[in-house]
Parts: C-alpha cells; sequence; structure tokens
C-alpha cells in the first residue's frame, strides 16, 4: 500500500513533463477564471494577493495554499487493494514553465502503516517513478507534522516536493520546473503557504 499517493502523481507529473509543451500560454494570472465547484471537491477561492497568486483552500482536504493560479481538480478516484479501498485526490496548476501538484489519499481505516517509511516509501517511488535521480533529502517537522522534503532531477526536468503526514492521510505538494530554472521564489511561497488542519 506504501506509494498510492505517489503512483497517481506520478502518472500525472509524467503526462503534464511530456505534454507541457503542447500548450498554448493560459490567461495571466491576475486575471484567473475560477475552478468551478463540484459537490465532490468543496472549494474556496479568494481573490489573487498583491503577487498575482490566489489562495486556494480545499475543505475536504482541510489544507489551504498559495499558487499560480486555481487548480484544476482530478476526479476522486476510489481503488480497490488487499490492504482495503482508498481514495487518491489530486489538483494541479500549469504555467508556462512550471507544474504545481498537491495529492493526498485517505486510506482503508483498518490499513496500518509505518509514517517513517511511508514518507520514505512516497518520496522514492515518486523519484524512480519519474526516472530522476535524488539529489538532496532532509526530515521536517512543520506545524508540527511529520514531513520529508526532497530534490531529485531527470533530464529535463527537476522536481521539488514534501511529504506530510497528517494523521492517517499523506500529502505531498510538488514543484516540477525545467531543469536549470531559477524557481527557488516560487517554491518558497508555495511550499510556505501550505497549511493544514487536524
Amino acid at each position: 500500500m506504501k506509494s498510492l499517493l505517489t503512483i497517481a502523481i506520478i502518472i500525472l507529473a509524467a503526462s503534464f513533463c511530456v505534454n507541457a509543451q503542447e500548450h498554448t500560454p493560459r490567461t495571466p494570472v491576475s486575471t484567473p477564471t475560477p475552478t468551478p465547484k463540484t459537490t465532490l471537491n468543496k472549494t474556496r477561492d479568494l481573490p489573487p494577493d498583491s503577487s498575482g497568486w490566489v489562495r486556494f483552500t480545499s475543505d475536504p482536504g482541510r489544507f489551504s495554499v498559495l499558487m499560480p493560479d486555481f487548480p484544476k481538480a482530478e476526479e476522486p478516484k476510489t481503488t480497490q487493494s488487499d490492504h482495503g479501498p482508498y481514495t487518491t485526490y489530486l489538483f494541479i496548476t500549469r504555467t508556462p514553465g512550471s507544474i504545481y501538484l498537491i495529492g493526498w489519499v485517505d486510506y482503508d481505516p483498518n490499513f496500518t502503516f509505518n509514517p517513517h517509511q511511508e514518507l520514505e516509501a512516497n518520496r522514492d517511488n515518486f523519484v524512480n517513478g519519474v526516472g530522476a535521480t535524488l539529489l538532496d533529502s532532509r526530515p521536517l517537522t512543520i506545524d508540527g507534522f511529520q514531513a520529508i522534503e526532497f530534490i531529485a532531477e531527470n533530464v529535463e526536468r527537476r522536481f521539488k516536493s514534501r511529504v506530510f503526514l497528517v494523521g492517517r492521510r499523506p500529502y505531498q505538494i510538488i514543484i516540477v520546473s525545467p531543469k536549470g530554472a531559477d524557481d527557488s521564489v516560487s517554491t518558497s511561497r508555495f511550499f510556505n503557504s501550505f497549511k493544514v488542519t487536524r
């Protein structure tokens, strides 16, 4: 069961990376179009801040985060497994140069796992899944939550990610950028604005 979150995110990250050059530039972030609300993922979208970024809040996800634009919600996917059903939730925002992903998994209440191993499994499976090399990794405690932060690169892309464990729910946030690009300001804003409530 370890890596269920990562498997879903790998598929999306890889597909967006491959197709990133085929998309036309979107409208400027200063005039975003709100994401349609659904009954499955109720969200609250606030106006852009002075930087042009927007604060996206997911009530079922119990988090808020600053992003360059309102993310697209993928349809939640429930999958059966040997450890019971699990549901994956993903949100994606794409800019002309980067991709921002947020995901979490709700496991079957009877599934038990080792928190430290779960964090490392998500990191390792993601790095292997996108054909990257792990450049840096460190454990963190953020807002009282156990987390791991890592950087990996493949031939064309750099992946910066944090994986959090909030109770029994793993979250993963990722920024994917062209290799060699300086995305430190955007990464700091994205990572540091991500807040989860219990």
